[in-house]
C-alpha cells in the first residue's frame, strides 16, 4: 500500500522517543465519510498524505485514514459502522465528527496499565496488528475521553 511502510517507519521512529514516558502521538476524529473527510483536511488546512493501514480494527470501526500532522503527531480519522447520531448541537443540522479517542505511545504497556488501572481506567478493546498492542482504555462510568495506548515493542 503507498505510503504504508513510510508512515509506519515513522510512527516506529517517533516511537523510539518515548522510551521513558507516555507520550502524546495522535488524535482520532469519528467521521461520516472518510474520503470526503481526507479531501475536506487537504483542501482546507493543507494537511496531506493520508494512508489507510488496514488490518485489525477496534470494535465498532468500518475504516482508518492517518496523515503525520508534525514530525511527531498525526491526525487518524476513523469512519464508524454505524451512522453517527448527532450527540452535540452545533446547530449546523447534522451529525458531527466525535472525538474517538486520543492516543499515547507508551514505553510498557503493562507498566502503564497497572499505573492507569490504580486511578480507575479499565481495557475496553485490545488488538496486535502491525508488531504493535494497542489497547483502548476508559473509566467506568465512561468519561467521554477514551485513550488508546500503544506499545510498539509488543512482540508475539
Amino acid at each position: 500500500m503507498e505510503g504504508l511502510e513510510e508512515f509506519l517507519t515513522h510512527y516506529r521512529e517517533v516511537a523510539r522517543k518515548a522510551e521513558n514516558r507516555m507520550q502524546l502521538n495522535h488524535v482520532c476524529v469519528r467521521v461520516d465519510d472518510i474520503d470526503a473527510a481526507e479531501r475536506r483536511f487537504e483542501e482546507s488546512f493543507g494537511i496531506s498524505g493520508f494512508v489507510r493501514p488496514g488490518g485489525k480494527l477496534f470494535a465498532g470501526e468500518k475504516e482508518l485514514s492517518v496523515a503525520w500532522v508534525t514530525d511527531d503527531f498525526y491526525l487518524e480519522l476513523m469512519q464508524p459502522l454505524e451512522d453517527q447520531q448527532l450527540g452535540y448541537d452545533t446547530g449546523c443540522g447534522h451529525a458531527i465528527g466525535h472525538l474517538s479517542e486520543v492516543g499515547f505511545f507508551v514505553p510498557d504497556m503493562d507498566e502503564a496499565l497497572d499505573h492507569l488501572t490504580s486511578l480507575g481506567w479499565v481495557v475496553t478493546d485490545d488488538i496486535k496488528d502491525h508488531g504493535a498492542r494497542m489497547v483502548k482504555i476508559d473509566t467506568d462510568p465512561p468519561s467521554g475521553l477514551p485513550v488508546e495506548l500503544i506499545d510498539v515493542r509488543f512482540q508475539e
